[in-house]
């Protein structure tokens, strides 16, 4: 299969990017921190992986955007959103459930896996 591996690379930094600000006192850092009882102060140890993971889920969303033939910025936004329905947001489900994680943290991080999906779908089906 053809990945566009630029593309990848470049959605992967996007996908973490967006997750910084989504999660910065501007957006919903501060509604995190409160919810959590963390600090938002991540481990060093697990950037690195962190990053991988990032890139790993826009080489795996290409992927499927290639097998679906998506190639506008709305079928691209689409199939990210699928995926993180399909994927995502039943993972955080569970935390819902069994974590009793509170609600307003559930819409804070499904609302981050399905617009970043979303956004990094869209780049990645016209930067084929």
């Amino acid at each position: 299969m053809n990945v566009n591996v630029l593309a990848v690379i470049v959605a992967g930094l996007i996908h973490i990017v967006y997750g910084l600000v989504w999660y910065s006192n501007f957006l919903f850092g501060k509604a995190w921190t409160e919810l959590t009882g963390q600090e938002m102060k991540p481990a060093p140890a697990w950037m690195a992986p962190t990053a991988l993971g990032h890139l790993a889920a826009a080489y795996v969303l290409a992927v499927i955007i290639n097998l679906a033939n998506a190639g506008t910025l709305a079928a691209g936004a689409g199939v990210g959103l699928m995926v993180a329905l399909g994927f995502f947001v039943p993972i955080q489900l569970g935390e819902l459930t069994w974590e009793k994680i509170p609600v307003k943290l559930f819409l804070i991080r499904c609302g981050f896996h399905l617009s970043a999906m979303a956004l990094i779908g869209a780049i990645l089906a016209v930067w084929r």
